[in-house]
């Protein structure tokens, strides 16, 4: 793949990938974090061609790790509305998307058709929202997350939601079997992939499922995007998968793929994902925020609309997602 590269990394060690064993290359530089930009930073991102798969090195530590969620505003926290305006070309594209759009979105019919009725546990359930969604379909719902402000908002809805990472399991889940494991758009965000999907392998019932979702790092948007993709988002996100690398993970963790789906084109061009990708392009060149150039940033959700329309999905859609068994 032709990534774009910001910067050349400095001379250190390159990190051996996970999937295949050799040495990752230099891939983007991220200069500071676009949602705390006051805050010191600065990420270097490698890359494996063979493996299909990125990471941040070195590797921040877990006190690091739960700096970069303090924020005073995160999709987690609370409902983030757009507040972004659409002008007739932008109503155009997303018009347009709309009917080129044959992705496979986690609503209340997809949630029926795959979880098996049974004991279901979200890792990384955020507010819990999801945990609301699935409930009808499931016998129970259990939800981890280690951000406070987010579990908190979860409890607040009555939800059972305990303290802990899909790393470091909470003793009362650990315990137990589920019949349906969820991690959607999780799994970028932990500090040991590989760790997090054996143990929950390991809370798989034998006839459960396990569901993972993550950002689909082989998309042409982060192609044409770079650093400014909207869903690159470090330092919070530590991992980046494309749909070979996620199949070879969960292979390691002894799981086998029963369907594989992708979602996540049309919101490509919504006005709350074109004007926060101009605002990572301002903050990540030193601009402040309020400059951001919202209209050069229109222009080239048209360019992507127009070299994706007949994309394969692996290239197409924002997000990719297995849903697993053991194997």
């Amino acid at each position: 793949m032709n990534w774009p590269v910001l910067m050349t990394a400095d001379a250190t060690t390159p990190p051996p990938c996970p999937v295949t064993g050799r040495p990752m290359r230099p891939w983007l530089s991220v200069s500071r974090d676009w949602r705390r930009p006051g805050h010191p930073g600065g990420w270097q991102l490698w890359w494996s061609e063979a493996g299909h798969y990125g990471q941040v090195y070195p590797r921040p530590d877990a006190a690091a790790i739960s700096g970069f969620y303090d924020l005073p505003a995160y999709y987690t926290h609370e409902n983030m509305g757009s507040a972004a305006r659409q002008g007739m070309l932008g109503r155009l594209m997303v018009a347009l998307a709309w009917r080129l759009d044959r992705g496979c979105p986690p609503d209340a019919a997809y949630w029926r058709d795959v979880l098996p009725r049974g004991p279901a546990l979200e890792l990384g359930c955020g507010n819990g929202d999801r945990l609301t969604d699935i409930a009808p379909f499931v016998t129970e719902c259990v939800g981890v997350e280690p951000d406070v402000k987010a579990r908190k908002k979860a409890q607040e809805k009555g939800l059972t939601v305990l303290e802990g990472t899909a790393e470091i399991l909470p003793e009362a889940v650990s315990a137990r079997r589920f019949d349906a494991i969820l991690f959607m758009h999780v799994l970028e965000h932990c500090a040991d992939p590989a760790l997090a999907l054996a143990q929950a392998a390991g809370l798989l019932s034998d006839d459960g499922v396990m569901v993972i979702e993550v950002p689909n790092n082989a998309a042409l948007g982060l192609r044409q995007a770079g650093a400014y993709w909207r869903w690159l988002d470090v330092p919070r996100h530590l991992n980046f998968f494309t749909g070979e690398s996620l199949r070879a993970f969960v292979t390691q963790a002894g799981l086998r793929v029963l369907r594989v789906d992708h979602d996540g084109y049309t919101r490509q061009f919504l006005p709350d994902w074109i004007a926060d990708e101009a605002v990572i392009e301002a903050v990540l060149a030193g601009r402040r925020a309020e400059e951001a150039r919202n209209q050069r940033h229109v222009w080239r959700a048209l360019r992507l609309l127009l070299r994706t329309a007949l994309a394969p999905a692996s290239q197409k859609y924002d997000s990719v997602r297995l849903v697993c068994r053991k194997a």
